[in-house]
């Protein structure tokens, strides 16, 4: 089972009844979903906490038992005041009454919730019976897409696409650009494989991360047009195949992956220059702890976090199957870390969808699907929260 989990906003507009908060999901979320479980949290000073969504199938699948617990423990952490449960179908809620069950007895022990049903017709209370409360068949859904709160998400930039696959889906190149990039990345793999070990290989992978750099410095980060393609080529063909090649390498994965963190670059020197993987593994831990441990918290930059993503989906709109992987995987890690949890497990399952078997993707998978925040946002809902206490309004 995968689940979508946004976790809390560093600054929103406030939530203050349950229509504030039907209307931010999609906005939270970036899609509308469909035959999903959305639960979306409230955090103190009516601040829009953490939201989870799984799809109806999904809670039927493997691993639905381990996933509900894995949102309950994050349910506890985030310590919301206020829970919705929602029922997204068009199929009506007896097709899905045994998962509703089955989440309502994982979440009950740490959280009281309140539930909603969202149909094609409208939104009403889930099991409500008043019609002066909860008219047949739902009040209309443009009130929610006409309020307060879509106005003020839209003010600051949110869209909201049909489908997952419609926000985020990376474009593919035209088959000219993917095949320049294919003979560049092939090129600096030839190249690889003709390195010795020692002096060679190490100034392979020194070119390899000065690409990386180079790419950073020169991606166009740039927002598109409405309706523009979001993998628009903004790198030359040869750069983006040269990344490609050393993000296949671990080693030069691990140092690109060390240069984004603020504090990061000894451990990069560490890495590039070390012989022994086990040097390359502690100094990536080391600094890599910096991004989970809420002791020592750091956030990513924005810019920093901008310019990755965007050399990353350039490399994957142009690569072959057998490259997606690791550009993928980066980007799993970066949307978690930046708190985009629906965006890590929709680009962490393409992952694993290209390569079943890369290890850091199955790594990536199990951060996310066990609902651990970053170490930033962790160390932020302790701090307005409070140590030892628990969030009024249900939280037990």
């Amino acid at each position: 089972m995968t689940t979508s989990l946004d976790l809390p906003e560093p600054s929103t507009v406030p939530l203050r009844s349950p229509h504030d908060v039907l209307a931010a999901i999609p906005y939270r979320l970036g899609f509308r979903p469909a035959e999903s479980i959305v639960l979306a949290c409230t955090a103190e000073r009516d601040r829009p906490g953490l939201v989870a969504r799984v799809g109806i199938d999904d809670l039927r699948g493997d691993g639905a038992v381990e996933g509900l617990a894995a949102l309950a423990r994050a349910v506890a952490e985030t310590r919301p005041t206020y829970c919705a449960l929602v029922l997204y179908t068009a199929r009506g809620v007896a097709a899905a009454a045994d998962v509703l069950d089955e989440v309502h007895r994982a979440l009950e022990p740490v959280v009281d919730v309140d539930g909603w049903l969202v149909t094609p017709d409208g939104y009403r209370g889930l099991g409500c019976e008043d019609p002066t409360c909860c008219p047949e068949p739902g009040h209309p859904l443009a009130a929610l897409d006409s309020g307060e709160i879509a106005a003020a998400y839209v003010l600051a930039g949110h869209v909201v696409a049909d489908s997952a696959d419609a926000a985020y889906r990376i474009p593919r190149a035209p088959e000219q650009a993917r095949n320049l990039v294919g003979r560049a990345a092939r090129r600096s793999e030839t190249a690889r494989e003709r390195s010795q070990e020692g002096t060679e290989l190490g100034r392979w992978r020194d070119d390899a991360l000065a690409a990386w750099r180079e790419a950073l410095r020169r991606v166009d980060v740039a927002p598109a047009a409405p309706g523009d393609d979001r993998a628009t080529t903004s790198l030359r063909p040869a750069l983006i195949g040269r990344v490609a090649a050393a993000l296949a390498d671990r080693t030069v994965r691990d140092a690109a992956l060390l240069t984004l963190v603020p504090g990061g670059e000894e451990a990069v020197r560490a890495t590039t220059q070390a012989t022994d993987r086990a040097v390359v593994d502690d100094a990536t831990s080391r600094v890599l702890g910096r991004v989970v441990d809420p002791t020592d918290a750091v956030a990513p930059d924005p810019d920093v976090l901008a310019r990755a993503r965007g050399v990353l989906e350039q490399v994957d709109a142009h690569v072959p199957r057998r490259l997606r992987a690791p550009a993928l995987t980066f980007l799993a890690f970066l949307a978690w870390w930046a708190g985009d949890g629906p965006r890590a497990s929709y680009r962490v399952a393409e992952a694993l969808d290209a390569d079943e078997t890369y290890r850091l993707a199955r790594l990536v998978h199990c951060v996310v699907a066990s609902a651990l925040p970053p170490g930033w946002i962790r160390a932020a809902s302790a701090t307005t929260t409070g140590a030892g206490e628990c969030g009024a309004g249900g939280v037990r």
